[in-house]
């Protein structure tokens, strides 16, 4: 699998003169703009999301396959999971769940059987040199990047459309042939509305419930937009404007069919009545249901030992068909701790702590909650400025810079949940990046994204690209999102 632009498409930009690809990058950005590729800050600014001017094709065939891989990845995780919770080793249980909220570890007790019923989940993967997609993480509260996704590739395929003078309703075809995310979370959610008792018809209200000024607005509008355009009456609500009378939820005073949670419960008042719904998200029809546990990094460190281990005591916890999708797409990844363990080549370990503390070059800490980047250290790059600020804000300010040894034995005495994990060898790509109506060469990393469900119908094989001057890649990381196309809508229009 790799990550190619279209020859087709390379060759038709690299045709255009200044002037057409500078008219082609504005208007791309506008669309993008417009159909909701942008950010909230705390201060209330939009800041847009830089598209890629760059498209990445990847053949229909490969997608299913990846997003096949992804649901089974989700599947071992809830597995592991499941199996944890249900006591099969609890000093490890213990460790793994340490990072959670008093209400996340609440309805992971109670609920966690609902998460076998998720609406949408994300896997994010990089592929390596090899051409080998790589999981690193899985998101199932805030998922995130379907709409935006979207609005790129049909900002890209509408803009390339027009400048080659295609007709609207050719435009419009190739978007349609493209697929939408957005529209895979809506049978998703259809589905799971009717596999908990609705109208065989599909939910005909739909309350997306967000924080106040969501820096995700962009995104939960474009559903609003997209959901209200196949027929269903969407909204957006906060938190605090959904009540329970009685039995019965309701959201602006209104009974709704379907609850699409995009808030963390740690942002949450335990005591709401939203939160109270999330202790019964089934009854309620709240997808996704709570299932933050299923995000933890330490969760794919014990997929991972339990696929390398199927005699173990958590070894029945995932099916053969998961424990193939984890050996081949997770890297080594391992719950850092001291004890024996297994090494990424298969061989007995004396002591985790021991390999890990001498092999710095080829590894990654990740600590087991957090996001956009901000507790991943590669050992490879621990001189470089930003890493040494991270290390500074971890373990206090000092003018000597800090060495691997002293990030590890910080997070061995402090009992904190971290993952320790195979460096994934990436490659850097020169892609055109667009600000402010100018597309200018880049030098970036990508990652590939896949969009999966559990307990659904639905056959998903959408994603999403992001790129990054980082190889920790985040949008926010000086990046942006690349199109991600299929061949029968590059068809349409070349």
């Amino acid at each position: 699998m790799s990550l190619v632009a279209e020859t087709r498409v390379t060759e038709a930009l690299a045709s255009l003169d200044p002037a057409e690809r500078t008219t082609l990058a504005r208007r791309y950005e506008l669309l993008a703009r417009q159909d909701g590729a942008y950010v909230r800050l705390a201060d209330g600014t939009e800041v847009a999301i830089p598209p890629i001017l760059t498209p990445v094709v990847l053949p229909a065939a490969a997608r299913r396959a990846l997003s096949l891989d992804a649901q089974l990845l989700v599947s071992a995780v809830s597995g592991v999971a499941r199996a944890l919770i249900e006591g099969a080793d609890a000093r490890l249980a213990a460790l793994v769940f340490a990072p959670l909220s008093e209400l996340e570890r609440e309805t992971m007790l109670h609920t966690h059987h609902d998460a076998k019923r998720l609406a949408t989940a994300r896997v994010d993967f990089l592929v390596d040199t090899s051409g080998v997609a790589r999981a690193l993480e899985v998101n199932t509260t805030i998922p995130a990047m379907q709409g935006y996704s979207d609005a790129i590739a049909g900002g890209f395929l509408r803009s390339l459309g027009e400048l080659r003078g295609c007709s609207p309703q050719r435009i419009d075809a190739a978007i349609t042939a493209n697929g939408r995310n957005t529209d895979d979370l809506l049978a998703s959610l259809t589905s799971l509305h009717r596999a908990t008792g609705g109208a065989p018809g599909g939910p005909r209200s739909i309350a997306i419930v967000a924080r106040a000024g969501d820096s995700q607005g962009g995104e939960l509008d474009h559903y609003v937009r997209r959901f209200t355009a196949l027929g269903v009456d969407a909204f957006r609500v906060t938190p605090d404007r959904i009540a329970l009378d009685g039995d019965r939820a309701l959201a602006d005073g209104r009974p709704v069919d379907v609850f699409y949670r995009h808030v963390f419960l740690r942002r949450l008042d335990p005591e709401s009545d939203f939160a109270r719904m999330l202790r019964r998200p089934t009854h309620h029809r709240v997808f996704n249901p709570p299932a933050s546990h299923l995000e933890l990094k330490a969760m794919l460190g014990v997929a991972s030992a339990v696929a390398a281990d199927p005699l173990s005591a958590l070894g029945r916890a995932i099916s053969e068909g998961e424990r193939d999708a984890v050996t081949r797409r997770i890297p080594w990844t391992r719950v850092l701790g001291p004890g024996p363990s297994t090494a990424p080549d298969g061989a007995t370990l004396a002591d985790l702590v021991a390999f890990v503390l001498a092999h710095p070059q080829d590894l990654v800490l990740k600590r087991s909650w957090d996001y956009g980047g901000r507790g991943v250290l590669l050992g490879a790059e621990l001189n470089e400025a930003s890493s040494q600020a991270k290390l500074r804000d971890m373990l206090g300010p000092r003018e000597a810079p800090y060495a691997w040894r002293d990030l590890v034995e910080h997070i061995v005495r402090g009992g904190e949940s971290w993952v320790v994990q195979t460096l994934v060898d990436v490659a850097s790509r020169t892609l055109l990046r667009v600000d402010d109506g100018e597309a200018r060469e880049q030098v970036l990393y990508t990652d590939l994204s896949a969009f999966t469900s559990l307990g659904t119908d639905v056959e998903i094989s959408g994603g999403a690209v992001r790129a990054s001057r980082s190889r920790i890649v985040n949008i926010q990381g000086g990046g942006g999102l690349a199109p991600l196309l299929r061949g029968e809508a590059i068809d349409l229009l070349l």
